[in-house]
């Protein structure tokens, strides 16, 4: 009898030690997963109606300031432009505050029905840091988090 629940005392051990092993795994390589656009760049720009506006793009690949490749995602801030952090944007289908889309190849572009853009740090003219959350009309999430470069962009709009 002191065998058998040796063996049964043995077996559930090790089933948790081999379950928290999974589990951590899982979070490490989650928490390890390489940004699916690593690369961020903040700059003024003119809005839809030509207003002022800021516009965060975020990029597979590093790029010079103002010479996006497809593929991105951009984030188009053209009310409440923001003049420091921590504040919070949403992304509503049908509202011009805050527009994004998501352009994975060239002339192939698809707007965000909803989301987020969290700010943690804005400067003017330095850079800015925080985490983007977009839903798409096929259910798909892009999301992640940011250290954004400043690039100089068009100061007269209208």
């Amino acid at each position: 009898m002191l065998f058998v629940q040796k063996k049964v005392v043995s077996i559930s051990v090790l089933t948790l030690v081999c379950l928290a092993f999974l589990a951590g795994y899982g979070c490490q390589s989650a928490a390890n997963a390489p940004a699916r656009f690593p690369f961020a760049y903040v700059q003024d720009d003119c809005g839809p109606t030509d207003g002022e506006t800021v516009k965060f793009y975020f990029l597979r690949k590093q790029s010079e300031c103002g010479k996006y490749e497809e593929p991105f995602v951009m984030i188009s801030i053209n009310e409440n432009l923001p003049k420091s952090a921590p504040q919070d944007y949403s992304i509503r289908s049908g509202r011009w505050a805050v527009l994004a889309s998501r352009c994975l190849k060239a002339g192939q572009c698809e707007s965000a029905t909803s989301g987020t853009l969290h700010l943690r740090k804005f400067i003017e003219r330095q850079g800015a840091s925080g985490e983007y959350e977009l839903h798409f009309q096929d259910g798909s999430v892009e999301k992640g988090s940011f250290e954004a470069t400043w690039c100089a962009g068009p100061r007269m709009c209208g």
